[in-house]
């Protein structure tokens, strides 16, 4: 998969935000940065959204020339707690590198499984998740090798793009109520439905 070097997205139909999980979540580009519709989808209660810049997906014909990578959005119905990013690591069989307490979320940097996102990115990524009402968010950054969003500026686009989301989330109390304990192992179940949507 290659966000970064999309022949077939126009600039008529990149994306500056979009809705997802029943328009409960909504999603949006920093500057410079769209929504590839390509790969979007949406259903009640998840969905799945990548950005990306503006200028690649558009040929040079929309957006300012940013610092090129991916993140991908994955909301799917939470079951308790957002699983932290040494359970993260360990679901990916990867070590953790560093860990990011931010006010959006708690954001780990994994050592491995970034190479997979597109061709020359970086097999470190951040990778962090966090529960908003009755829905569990993961965010995932991936970048070049080399570039500087695999540091600290990557954390903190991370963080960016989830405090928007956080601000702008439309929660319906009865879709709250719809969360209900479960005797199955919770993190099991919290890291299957994060990885469950084709999140690089």
């Amino acid at each position: 998969m290659s966000l970064l070097q999309n022949q077939e997205t126009s600039e008529a139909l990149i994306l500056a935000s979009t809705r997802l999980a029943g328009n409960a979540i909504t999603v949006t580009g920093p500057d410079g940065y769209c929504i590839d519709p390509a790969t979007m989808r949406s259903t009640a209660n998840s969905g799945f959204a990548a950005l990306a810049s503006c200028h690649i997906m558009s040929g040079g014909q929309s957006g300012p020339i940013v610092e090129p990578m991916l993140i991908t959005v994955t909301v799917s119905p939470a079951s308790g707690p957002a699983p932290n990013p040494a359970e993260l690591a360990q679901a990916l069989g990867t070590t953790l590198l560093q860990n990011r307490e931010l006010s959006a979320l708690d954001l780990g940097q994994m050592a491995t499984g970034g190479e997979v996102a597109f061709s020359g990115s970086d097999p470190k990524h951040w990778r962090g998740a966090f529960v908003l009402g009755p829905h569990m968010i993961g965010v995932t950054l991936y970048a070049p090798t080399d570039s500087p969003l695999l540091g600290a500026q990557g954390a903190a686009f991370v963080n960016t793009v989830s405090s928007a989301i956080r601000a702008n989330a439309k929660l319906d109390a009865s879709a709250r109520a719809e969360q209900s304990q479960s005797s199955l192992d919770p993190l099991a179940m919290r890291l299957g439905r994060l990885f469950a949507s084709n999140d690089l």
